[in-house]
């Protein structure tokens, strides 16, 4: 009788390969942190089923060494946490530097824009076009198996197969239990997220999550932006305020800086730049009055449409005083609804 003797690895092999284009069998977990200054710290883990390492084909992380900035990183003792062998790294790099190699794919970038009130942070991060090798490549990379015998031509044996059925079996149930495969990014960075195309976790926090068995990847871009109060300058201006007698605006000044809608110009040296105490008064007016009349939501729209945000001219400003000077805004507004209702309703 014939015999065709097929290795176990080759088999496992393939077989792993269609595990790993499930999405379920690796995950990266990337937090980055931004300091006030500039400076950035981050920590990576690395994982991959341990049923993978054992056999040899799952150490995925000398990749993603090659990407990591030279004498910034400490490489850690790997572990094992559930079902996952990881690897771990922590970064620290200083103002204008990087974490990472130059030209190394999918890499962080941080800025920082100083205005007179404000510090401005941004983060981007571009993802891989092909973050996992799609199910198309990966056929057409590996070379068709030879054709078994016919069953009067012989028996197929495959060697050392015994228990494998179970085996994978085991791993395919482990993949299909755990969520805590894919890619996971997060930052933090000072002050408050003003916006992201991610979920806000905290005050400070953007984070992502891709689910690499998805037919495209959820974002081309991962970006994030906040805005940290420059506490000096605010201090200085609300004693300004409350020399002219205006101290019932310093609360509503560290609301406006905080909302971005008053005037914040890029500055190189707020604390040696002149304050127009004046146009600040009559921009706290002028915001106070919408928030009373429309809510700080529509405040917010009305003010930024105009411009008072940013650098604007303070004749601007004061013309948008003068307008709401002695005027019931909320009057006005309310008459306003009061008769589209009534013309949606045919009452009026």
């Amino acid at each position: 009788m014939a015999y065709t003797r097929i290795s176990r690895l080759a088999v496992l092999v393939l077989a792993l390969a269609g595990l790993a284009m499930a999405g379920g069998c690796i995950f990266v977990d990337a937090q980055f942190s931004m300091a006030p200054n500039g400076a950035t710290s981050a920590r990576m883990e690395a994982g991959v089923l341990t049923s993978m390492m054992e056999q040899g084909e799952g150490d995925f992380t000398t990749d993603i060494g090659e990407t990591l900035a030279e004498g910034k990183w400490q490489e850690l003792e790997a572990f094992e946490r559930d079902q996952w062998h990881v690897q771990a790294w922590e970064g620290q790099a200083g103002p204008g530097e990087s974490l990472f190699a130059e030209g190394a794919e999918a890499t962080p970038e941080f800025g920082t824009e100083q205005h007179l009130l404000s510090t401005l942070y941004t983060f981007e991060m571009a993802l891989p076009a092909d973050p996992v090798m799609q199910p198309q490549a990966a056929e057409a990379a590996v070379e068709p198996a030879a054709e078994p015998p016919a069953a009067d031509e012989g028996e197929v044996q495959i060697e050392g197969m015994e228990g494998m059925d179970e085996a994978m079996g085991e791993m395919m149930a482990a993949m299909m239990s755990t969520g805590g495969a894919g890619l996971r990014f997060s930052v933090d960075l000072p002050g408050e997220i003003l916006g992201t195309n991610g979920e806000v976790t905290a005050p400070s926090v953007a984070a992502w999550h891709i689910d690499l068995s998805a037919e495209e990847p959820p974002y081309e871009m991962l970006s994030a932006q906040s805005r940290l109060p420059n506490w000096p300058v605010i201090g200085k201006l609300g004693g300004q305020l409350t020399q002219m007698g205006r101290a019932d605006l310093v609360s509503a000044l560290i609301a406006g800086v905080r909302r971005g809608v008053l005037p914040d110009p890029v500055s190189d040296n707020p604390m040696a730049a002149e304050l127009n105490t004046l146009m600040y008064v009559q921009a706290l007016d002028v915001m106070t009055a919408l928030d009373a009349a429309a809510g700080e939501m529509i405040a917010n729209e009305v003010l930024m449409t105009l411009g008072m945000g940013g650098s604007p001219d303070p004749a601007m400003i004061e013309e948008m005083a003068v307008r709401l000077e002695g005027t019931d805004l909320s009057a006005e507004i309310n008459e306003g609804v009061k008769e589209r209702l009534l013309g949606l309703l045919g009452g009026g």
